[in-house]
């Protein structure tokens, strides 16, 4: 259980029920901690991009190195064709 003030409650609810289809109260915290989680990751891309542009560098030939070798070396709607 934890502790809220009566307008922030009345917020919550509010949010749930405009913006995550009826959710309850503690979905709608998991969902807006998930969001806070994901906003707090791309700062962090964001800034090594920023502070370390040869390693930004890298990094992306590296995950497009991996992205290439995990797609399929055909395209299924060329099969279908």
């Amino acid at each position: 259980m934890i502790r809220v003030d009566e307008s922030t409650r009345d917020d919550l609810t509010r949010v749930a029920g405009e913006d995550m289809g009826g959710a309850s109260a503690d979905e709608t915290i998991r969902r807006l901690l998930a969001e806070h989680w994901q906003m707090k990751a791309i700062a962090a891309m964001d800034a090594y991009r920023a502070t370390d542009p040869e390693g930004w560098g890298e990094y992306v030939a590296e995950a497009d190195r991996e992205d290439r070798a995990s797609a399929p070396t055909a395209d299924a709607w060329d099969e279908a064709a």
